[in-house]
């Protein structure tokens, strides 16, 4: 029997009754159709009890896809709806969110690691430029990491200076980080894949900074978290972007790329933090601008302890 029949058959029983029109019992319904997750008698779509789909337990691959792309993506038109009110109106998503209308939208969350992991599916299947180190007057530049010293061959010596001599730490250290210095080119494409990493961690540090300086406004944490995923689902978008500059070898595109992204994220956190928030739209630049340095001072703690990790780990 197809899965159409089966299906309508099932509602038709359900419709009429158990019993109805000589149609089988619900007692033995329930014995031919369990729900595979709690064995409750299925009579429509969906389990009365655990409310699981009725699935199939050896799907086929059609099916499979088609229940990721539902589950993953909620590919009813939520998705689109989403999207289109994320980048045309900013600030309006998360004002619907904090209004209770959310039937219509896909969650803060979802969204967030939707938007985040087609940024590393783009970034794992688009060409990678080589990454870049130089010496300068100031130092070497490893990603955005400066070491300290434009000299590198003095600072090898150093390093292995310092992994002979010194406490179990600075050989360690020394060590570690003589190793990493003569292969600078996975240094610095470690530092720089780790930089859209460091935004999960600081996802709830950014929402704290919203909850800090905007805290006339009365909102509780999980406010500003909401806020703070709709805005770094549109960070991850931009930095989607930004992955085009790969296909070009023309520096002056790139740099163009990157100051027209960064240019539309600064706009687009300015007018939806005023639509979020209220007030004047100079003073919430005003706080915008503290709040971006204090984000500045967090990033650069984070990327230096991230240094350190991928230091120790070479």
């Amino acid at each position: 029997m197809s899965d159409e029949r089966r299906v309508a058959e099932r509602r038709t029983l359900a419709l009429r009754g158990p019993g109805a029109g000589g149609f089988t019992p619900a007692q033995s319904v329930a014995a031919s159709n369990p729900c595979l997750n709690c064995g409750t008698n299925i009579q429509l779509e969906f389990c009365p009890e655990c409310g699981q789909r009725e699935i199939d337990a050896d799907p086929t691959l059609k099916e499979f896809l088609h229940e990721l792309a539902e589950e993953f993506l909620h590919w009813d038109g939520k998705l689109i709806a989403t999207l289109r009110l994320l980048f045309t109106q900013p600030g309006a998503l998360t004002q619907q969110y904090l209004e209770g209308k959310r039937v219509r939208f896909i969650s803060p969350l979802r969204l967030y690691l939707t938007c985040s992991v087609l940024y590393f599916f783009f970034a794992a299947m688009l060409p990678s430029r080589p990454p870049t180190f130089s010496g300068t007057a100031r130092g070497t530049q490893v990603g955005i990491i400066n070491i300290g010293t434009s000299d590198t061959v003095a600072a090898l010596r150093e390093l292995d200076s310092l992994a002979r001599q010194g406490n179990v730490v600075s050989r360690a250290w020394g060590r570690h980080f003589g190793r990493a210095m003569r292969d600078r080119r996975s240094l610095s494409a470690s530092i720089t894949d780790a930089i859209p990493r460091a935004t999960f961690v600081l996802l709830p540090v950014f929402a704290a900074l919203f909850a800090l300086f905007f805290r006339d406004r009365r909102r509780r944490y999980p406010q500003h978290l909401a806020f703070a995923m709709h805005v770094h689902a549109v960070l991850f978008i931009a930095l989607t972007a930004l992955l085009l500059g790969r296909l070009t070898s023309m520096a002056n595109l790139r740099i163009g790329l990157q100051a027209i992204v960064g240019a539309a994220m600064g706009a687009y956190l300015l007018v939806a933090a005023h639509r979020v928030y209220g007030g004047t739209r100079p003073g919430v630049l005003t706080r915008l601008v503290g709040l971006f340095a204090s984000y500045l001072v967090a990033f650069g703690v984070v990327m230096l302890a991230t240094f350190g990790i991928i230091v120790l780990a070479t």
